[in-house]
């Protein structure tokens, strides 16, 4: 059956903290004199037959091929479904080969992805993974603490002198994003109030958090500097943020410093993607797949939600930091009180 024209479409965000990686490869149809609704009823039109479909991720540093790490298929059930056929979804996956152990992706070695089609097309594309880092908080220096030192649990949110963030932004980095995510307990005024952390089962007792966002884009990769954030503005996002429900108590429990790294190619996308021009309802598009439509990009956050931290999240993060006291709280009861926080 001749449907047109036929594309590889991959879709593919490469996180160097996991040990597992998956990409969508299906194809994308350009024939200019059918519905492209039409085409998208016939159900094997949609995926490669998987018996003739070669894929695999080649490593190349310093001129060589390094490795060689396979693709194998497997399909998937979305749960809640949508669209025409939401039962299932065929994704390739590959492993980060092991270092000592670990599993690990050389961010200076080059990543190429490979695809060898039923047809005899191939399809490539080229990725650098987003290097690590150690960017943290005060009270944590690089490296981490066998003992803890002073103050290493907590922070004044009330300091009129605010506090340091160390960022170091990682190698192959053209955008990133720094946040701190303010956790705080809310009740209902008719439910046991909560003891001292760690809290007791209270009925009613939510652990909320809202995000702040510090700092985004900017320096070279490899380049480290010193912001300085301050709990006044942090307070001031909380009132503008939250609503005022005289019958709903609140209590500061403290914050978690969240870093979000991407590689050129995903900051294109993204700026492409998000382009609004005022002539014209058109939206530029943007690939870095080789005979084929897609991304194939790196992106790295901290901390890692699958080994960073301890139930329960996230307060066995080397992210986290406690509000110190209750003097974070007292000052938000006295400079806002409509949002009911208790010390």
């Amino acid at each position: 059956m001749h449907l047109g024209r036929k594309r590889p479409l991959l879709q593919a965000l490469i996180d160097p903290n996991d040990a597992v990686h998956y990409l969508r490869i299906h194809k994308a149809f350009l024939d200019p004199n059918r519905n492209a609704l039409v085409v998208a009823q016939i159900r094997d039109s949609l995926y490669h037959d998987i018996a003739r479909t070669s894929v695999w991720v080649e490593v190349w540093k310093n001129g060589f091929r390094r490795d060689s790490l396979p693709c194998t298929p497997f399909d998937t059930l979305i749960q809640g479904g949508g669209g025409i056929f939401p039962d299932t979804v065929r994704l390739y996956r590959f492993y980060s080969p092991l270092v000592n152990g670990k599993p690990l992706l050389d961010s200076s070695a080059e990543h190429r992805l490979q695809i060898l089609t039923p047809t005899g097309q191939m399809v490539s594309a080229s990725m650098f993974p987003i290097g690590s880092n150690n960017s943290l908080p005060i009270g944590l220096p690089p490296g981490g603490w066998t003992v803890p030192p002073p103050n290493f649990s907590g922070l004044n949110w009330s300091s009129n002198g605010g506090h340091a963030l160390n960022i170091r932004v990682p190698a192959n980095t053209a955008r990133y994003n720094a946040s701190v995510r303010a956790y705080y307990d809310e009740w209902c005024v008719d439910s046991v109030p909560p003891g001292p952390p760690p809290h007791p089962d209270t009925p009613g007792l939510k652990l909320k958090y809202l995000e702040w966002p510090i700092t985004n884009n900017g320096i070279n990769p490899g380049t480290a500097f010193v912001t300085r954030i301050y709990g006044r503005n942090l307070f001031s996002l909380m009132n503008a943020t939250l609503a005022k429900e005289p019958r709903t108590h609140r209590r500061l429990r403290g914050t978690l410093f969240h870093f979000y790294w991407l590689d050129e190619p995903f900051g294109t996308y993204l700026q492409v993607t998000n382009s609004s021009p005022s002539m014209s309802d058109v939206k530029p598009t943007f690939t870095n797949i080789v005979n084929g439509y897609g991304l194939f990009a790196s992106r790295r956050q901290l901390p890692n939600p699958s080994t960073d931290t301890a139930s329960p999240y996230p307060f066995g993060s080397p992210f986290w930091r406690q509000a110190l006291g209750g003097t974070g709280t007292d000052s938000l009861r006295l400079k806002y009180p409509d949002l009911n926080f208790q010390p």
